[in-house]
């Protein structure tokens, strides 16, 4: 204990250090804390001397701002994009300290598992990485959490969130909150400290791409929570144009190819990886290779319909429509103007696609609209943030190898094919099931709610207010809406009985369909359109 707090006096001191050299003694003040020398006098600009003072705290600090690029919920634009120019290379530990982790993790002796030398491969903040051969002969990378790293990081944390609750009103003039910020890393971090947690996101992201020949995932041997052993890939950085030319790769090809794999896990798996930079893609055997699935994204099935319909919209030149799934995608605030938004937002989409696709990069149409928005205080949820994030940095790493390739023409045919896809009358009609246990649940629970109305009733506890204006026209209202009600819970009965009577086949068949099921699903058809014209017609 005393140990820690020892530790966490001197880091304290060291982080106001840095602050006020890189001049943000105003900040430092803030705390009462008196700054013994003048103002800096940098030319950088306030962005450029944060990035600087982040490098100069080293390993928590970058790891959070890696976090916020990431995040321009969180943090202004301009300074999210700075915070991307943030390298992750940090001197590496001597094997001898790493040696004892890795023998922790396997319950044995590094030579019963291994054998020959370890060759550092990269050193991180929080792990370094070696290529080794195993007892077997597969030759295999190895993955180590630095000794003490967890413990040294979540003290970081600790003094953070100490320092983020003093400063909050003081950053929340630079549109930072500060305490939110220290949770959001808390959060992210400890995932990254937990190699199983990445090992279960190979064997998903695995699991999704059984059997296709365009990519390739590493194979898993071992993981622990501070150990991972998998394959050793022998292939090319993506980055490394030169390379590739001379072992005779289309660029154009892979570029494309690993374009259509972003997409294909975000729009079909729902499951993508939130950070494709260059130093986690290789080209292998004509196959992209994806390394590092500490960060992963997570789409909802209802946020991939809404990410469809919005870039559908787009494709379109229908920039409302698109504004508005912009909005669906959003937490909005109640008293924002949001008819000034979506012409805002229309304005831009319209800017951009009006003109040819060729001219368009998703970045810039990204970083506008995400401008609008924080002005606004609208703010995606983080796994769309990591959507967005993983499209635009494929689309930086497809420029490079292919200097003529556009993502927007390249998403355009992916997107209206799932599109017809996912409303298509068949996967429409093959959901139905949902819809009928929906309506199941909905009878099953109304007797107990009415039940609970009924007993509010009798105990004195049920309250309504209403206000006495123009009661004949509610009361005509009501008896409309109870009729219209009353049908559609005809129209609902007849949809399940018809799904049953498909779904055991009962006679009279027509091939593979019963009569009286497809009969029962054609009456409450039409019902319904009688149902819709007369609501129509009412209004």
């Amino acid at each position: 204990m005393l140990k820690n707090s020892i530790y966490e006096l001197k880091r304290t001191k060291d982080i106001i250090f840095v602050l006020a050299k890189y001049g943000f003694g105003d900040i430092i003040e803030s705390l009462g804390v008196p700054v013994p020398f003048k103002k800096n006098k940098s030319k950088l600009s306030r962005n450029e001397r944060i990035r600087k003072a982040i490098e100069e705290l080293g390993p928590t600090f970058i790891k959070m701002a890696q976090l916020l690029s990431l995040r321009p919920d969180l943090i202004p634009i301009d300074l999210a994009k700075e915070f991307e120019k943030l390298q992750d290379n940090v001197s590496p530990m001597p094997f001898e300290k790493i040696k004892s982790v890795i023998e922790e993790a396997l319950n044995k002796k590094i030579e019963d598992y291994f054998e020959g030398e370890f060759t550092l491969l990269a050193s991180a903040s929080i792990g370094q990485v070696y290529k080794a051969t195993l007892k077997t002969g597969e030759i295999v990378a190895v993955k180590v959490l630095k000794p003490g790293i967890e413990d040294k990081i979540l003290l970081d944390i600790a003094i953070l969130q100490r320092l983020a609750e003093i400063l909050r009103s003081r950053l929340l003039i630079y549109g930072i909150d500060s305490v939110r910020i220290v949770e959001e890393f808390a959060k992210s971090i400890k995932k990254e400290l937990d190699f199983n947690l990445e090992s279960l996101n190979m064997k998903r992201f695995s699991a999704n791409f059984k059997g296709n020949n365009d990519i390739k995932i590493p194979k898993l041997y071992f993981s622990s929570k501070k150990l991972l052993v998998m394959e050793y890939i022998d292939g090319i950085k993506i980055s490394d144009i030169k390379k590739l030319k001379e072992s005779g790769y289309d660029l154009k090809e892979i570029t494309k190819k690993g374009f259509d794999l972003i997409c294909e896990q975000i729009f079909l798996h729902r499951f993508f990886h939130a950070d494709p930079h260059p130093g986690n893609l290789m080209v292998y055997k004509n196959k992209i290779v994806f390394l590092d699935f500490g960060i992963m994204g997570r789409l909802s099935e209802e946020d991939r319909k809404y990410f469809i319909e919005l870039i559908y919209y787009v494709i379109k030149n229908e920039e409302e429509k698109a504004a508005e799934y912009v909005l669906k995608l959003s937490k909005v605030p109640k008293e924002i103007d949001v008819s000034s938004f979506k012409k805002e937002a229309a304005d831009i989409i319209s800017t951009y696609f009006y003109s040819s696709l060729k001219n368009i990069e998703l970045k810039s149409l990204m970083e506008d609209l995400l401008r609008i928005m924080n002005r606004y205080k609208i703010f995606l949820q983080e796994d769309n943030y990591l959507l967005l994030k993983s499209l635009v940095t494929m689309e930086g790493v497809g420029k490079k190898l292919y200097p003529e390739f556009n993502a927007a023409e390249e998403i355009k045919p992916f997107i209206i094919k799932t599109y017809k896809k996912i409303f298509s009358v068949f996967n429409i009609f093959k959901k139905s099931h949902e819809l009928n246990l929906s309506i199941m649940e909905f009878f099953q629970k109304t007797p107990s709610n009415i039940n609970e109305i009924i007993d509010k009733v009798k105990n004195g506890e049920l309250k309504i207010e209403f206000e006495h204006v123009g009661l004949d026209e509610i009361e005509e209202s009501m008896k409309n809406s109870f009729n219209r009600l009353s049908l559609a819970v005809i129209i609902a009965s007849i949809l399940i009985g018809s799904s049953m009577l498909l779904s055991f086949y009962v006679p009279p068949m027509m091939g593979h369909i019963s009569i009286l099921g497809l009969g029962g699903f054609v009456f409450a058809f039409v019902l319904g359109v009688l149902l819709i014209l007369a609501i129509i017609k009412q209004k």
